[in-house]
């Protein structure tokens, strides 16, 4: 189902009303309010609401028009909100969107509805039917406006009682996110409940703009006094009213009595006094001014909300300085992606593309924008997911931040026990450590946990294969050699790293500098590229058929130019991913193992070169454009560096046969061998390649890893540096503080980020064992592949549906097309030549995407889409569990755009 509209209008104010309890005044208030906000002059400054001769409320024309809705509504027709409120206000709009006959909660009212009536069997009460009824009878409302006016939304029972699906009533709005005022409980308890409420429904997102209540009316339990008090405190505006209860006392309404002519005679002088106070005999008394002072608020917020959100682009070009942006590029405000809020897989942005319908108050201001890069790559469950907000809120409650050099804490201990495999619960899921690491490093982010496997295996290649220390005489003797313009002497060879051409690592200068010169750091003074790098063989499908192109355009490959084709048709992606098989069937194995080896052979023995790690993010290079790499190749990769040290323990290069392993050094069990493997899962880790580890798809461990993003669910920063005993060991060799990993951040391991990645892992542990995926493996799933269905090593597949990635990787507009997991690849063809950043290719099909109301594609989807170009490549990504409508929607704006 597709994303439910958000409102903003400048001639429709909107306000949702929760009450901290059931009982509380909900429908008092609420009706209150339409009568204050029909009898108070629209403009009106410290107004006053008039009555006429019969000190009946005065009623203008220039006044509000009133819309009112009642979402879910239980017991007898007769009882009902939206006739209460009609009987006081006759020229209110109102509605009931779900009525159900039983006077008890909606979840047990509705079962217990389709229950005695057969022919509802199949009526949809679900949270997304729910909600988009309520959004499609709001927008109703704008149809045909012909002055300002106000819209309430009156919630059932209290903000946590169940919607008619179970779910809380809070949660079943909040796709919505509207203004929201909340009745607070003025019986006895009511102050817990009260703050309770609030606290909820700010945990929920929302913007609670008033707290309305009844005065305490004598009853001396003191409920307005502390609540209005505590409001100062908090920035939030209470209102404690009061109406005339009988001749004499003001207070809570009038008790039923007499028949319904009388009690709606009473309700009427009641509601007279509470609206509009008790005139200027009380002014210094709490209910003096009515409800004025509170409509005029609301409006004050509705025309501040509309201007803030009307300047935000501004503001920000003024201000804030994007990452990854030429500035140049946002020469007006249109081009600025404004977001309101966020939820589930969707942005709420500022519609900046109907001005016009906008400035008659027919179109809303917001519209559903698909977060296409799953908000830069880090979301996994979607936004505002309210259990990793729980997460968050408990641990920030019990912690806060608290340091972790030689301290634990309860948080940090079960993350990392769950990511080395050592809580009994886990399952290979959550545990990419599992069998291999036996410590986690903590940081902030991807790029420094980078930067620390970086130092643990520089660091590590040098105690193993670095010379023995000399003594000072003999550092005397060579010195001079060593200085500028002396032929005697050489410098001390520089520790370098592996890896691949077009990687990514991060933007720390550490990370930075094992990397080869790109986009990224060709114009950062201070890069030297420290490394060597091998131009990898990818992975595609084009015109339907997997397979795997080698890069016989590089200088490396050149000497088998004549020797093999520059594709190999595979049956299946499934086939390729089998990484088993191919290692004894496949030829490209062994002419993989001998170009590598051969490659490495002459960067140590002909070059001198040293190196100190190999650096690969597994399956795909995100950053560089999003290449798929054929996974037998960095299979090779690793194979070949660990079975021959030799390559790495020379001391003065082209001598062969001068190892200096120092077998006193090297553990027993767990070592490394030839060089340190870092795995740069940052980006491919924790299932977002559909794989639990890229490393199940290789086929083999690292020495370390690097995970983030994924890792908290995407609400907060966190990274952490997985490593072996072997590398730990490296660290943990004396006593002596020198010796150590001098390494840390500030917020290491901190106790809300490590609370959220708990909470996110065992979500994402709870989709795999409920086997939530399992359609989309199905769809991917060959004859060949069946067969492989285990935890070390299952067969690729993506929630992307194959039917759509073969029809793309068809169309003329399109070289290649891939998806793994919950990301799809589309490499377009550039008429330019053009291809990698510099290519435009893909700027006008996001374009597109980004405005379909412009280009007629709204015919055909329900939202638009956001992603980021990486040249010629368009990508799009979701979350673990993006709605499966949503997936198919996408892919048809997709096929459209791309006439296929």
């Amino acid at each position: 189902m597709a994303p439910p509209l958000s409102h903003l209008y400048p001639q429709l104010r909107i306000h949702q009303i929760f009450g901290a309890n059931t009982d509380v005044g909900k429908t008092i208030f609420t009706t209150a309010l339409a009568l204050a906000s029909a009898a108070l002059p629209i403009g009106s400054k410290n107004g006053k609401i008039e009555r006429d001769k019969q000190g009946s409320l005065n009623i203008k024309e220039d006044g509000e028009a009133v819309h009112y809705i009642k979402p879910i509504s239980t017991g007898p027709l007769r009882d009902s909100d939206s006739l209460h409120i009609a009987r006081y206000l006759p020229s209110v709009n109102a509605h009931t969107l779900f009525q159900f006959n039983d006077p008890v909660s909606p979840h047990v009212a509705a079962a217990r509805f389709k229950a005695q009536d057969q022919s509802q069997q199949n009526l949809d009460v679900s949270d997304e039917a729910v909600v988009h009824a309520l959004s499609n009878k709001i927008s109703s409302f704008t149809q045909a406006a012909l002055r300002p006016a106000a819209a309430y939304i009156e919630t059932a029972g209290g903000v946590h009682s169940p919607a008619p699906s179970g779910s809380s009533i809070s949660q079943l709005l909040r796709p919505l996110r509207m203004p929201t005022i909340l009745i607070g409980d003025s019986n006895l308890g009511g102050i817990s409940t009260t703050k309770s409420a609030y606290d909820s429904l700010l945990m929920a997102g929302y913007d609670i703009e008033a707290l309305l209540l009844f005065s305490d009316a004598g009853r001396g339990w003191g409920n307005a006094d502390y609540l209005t008090k505590w409001g100062q405190e908090i920035g939030l505006p209470v209102w404690a009213l009061s109406g005339p209860s009988s001749s004499s006392v003001w207070g809570l309404p009038p008790a039923r009595e007499g028949s319904d002519e009388e009690d709606a005679r009473r309700m009427q002088e009641y509601y007279a006094g509470l609206v509009a106070g008790r005139g200027e005999a009380a002014e210094s008394d709490e209910s003096s001014l009515g409800a004025a002072p509170i409509i005029e608020h609301l409006r004050n917020k509705h025309e501040k909300r509309l201007r803030d959100i009307g300047s935000l682009a501004k503001r920000t070009r003024d201000t804030c300085w994007w990452p990854f942006t030429q500035h140049m590029l946002a020469k007006s405000d249109k081009d600025v992606n404004v977001i309101d809020s966020a939820y589930g897989d969707f942005f709420t942005v500022l519609n900046q593309s109907s001005e016009d319908a906008s400035a008659h108050g027919s179109a809303s201001l917001l519209r559903p924008l698909l977060d296409g890069s799953a908000s830069w790559w880090t979301q996994c469950l979607g936004h505002a997911d309210p259990g990793l907000t729980r997460a968050a809120a408990r641990a920030a409650g019990r912690y806060g931040h608290v340091l972790f050099p030689m301290c634990a804490n309860e948080p940090s201990l079960q993350l990392s026990e769950t990511l080395v495999g050592k809580n009994p619960s886990d399952v290979i899921g959550t545990s990419p450590g599992a069998g291999w690491a036996s410590r986690v490093f903590f940081s902030d982010d991807g790029s420094t946990g980078m930067e620390v496997a970086l130092k643990m295996a520089i660091s590590s290649a040098a105690s193993r294969y670095a010379p023995r220390a000399e003594s000072q005489l003999a550092k005397d003797k060579v010195q001079q050699g060593r200085l500028p313009g002396n032929q005697s002497g050489r410098p001390p060879r520089e520790w370098m790293v592996l890896g691949l051409k077009g990687s990514y690592h991060g933007d720390t200068i550490g990370a930075m500098d094992a990397c080869e010169g790109n986009i990224f750091n060709e114009k950062v003074e201070w890069y030297r590229g420290r490394g060597s790098w091998f131009e990898p063989p990818t992975v595609s499908i084009k015109d339907g058929q997997a397979i795997v192109e080698l890069p016989l355009h590089d200088s490396d490959w050149q000497r088998l130019s004549s020797k093999v084709a520059a594709k190999k048709d595979f049956k299946s992606v499934s086939d390729i991913y089998n990484v088993s098989d191919r290692m004894n069937s496949d030829e490209l194995k062994n002419i993989y193992s001998d170009l590598i080896y051969g490659w490495l052979d002459h960067l140590t023995r002909m070059e001198g070169n040293r190196y100190g790690a190999l650096i690969l993010e597994p399956l795909i290079m995100g950053a560089g454009g999003m290449i798929c790499v054929d996974p037998l190749f960095q299979r090779c990769f690793v194979d070949v560096i660990r079975a021959n040290p030799d390559l790495f323990s020379q001391l003065d290069p082209p001598l062969r046969g001068t190892s200096h392993i120092r077998e006193s050094d090297v553990p027993e069990s767990g070592n490394w061998k030839g060089l340190p493997i870092i795995f740069d899962e940052v980006f491919t880790g924790l299932y977002r390649l559909g794989y639990s580890t890229p490393a199940q798809a290789i086929g083999v461990n690292p020495d370390i890893s690097v995970l983030a993003k994924i890792l908290t669910g995407g609400m907060v920063p966190m990274s952490v540096t997985l490593a072996s005993d072997s590398i730990f060991s490296t660290f943990a060799k004396s006593d002596q503080k020198i010796d150590a990993l001098l390494h840390g951040h500030s917020y290491t391991a901190h106790p809300i980020g490590c609370e959220i990645a708990n909470e996110a892992l065992r979500r994402i542990e709870k989709m795999q064992i409920d086997n939530v995926w399992a359609d989309a493996k199905a769809d991917w799933r060959t004859s060949t592949s069946t067969s492989r269905e285990d935890d070390k090593a299952p067969s690729p597949w993506s929630l992307w549906s194959r039917e759509a990635i073969e029809t793309f990787s068809k169309s003329a507009n399109v070289e290649s097309a891939m998806a793994l997991g919950t990301v799809m690849i589309l490499n377009l063809s550039d008429n330019a030549g053009e291809k990698g950043y510099s290519s435009s290719a893909a700027v006008d099909i996001l374009q597109h995407l980004r405005t379909t109301q412009d280009t007629g594609l709204g015919k055909h989807v329900s939202f638009n889409i956001h992603a980021r170009p990486l040249g010629n490549v368009v990508y799009v990504m979701c979350s673990l569990n993006t709605p499966t409508d949503v997936l198919r929607e996408t892919e048809s704006a997709l096929k459209h755009v791309l006439k296929v």
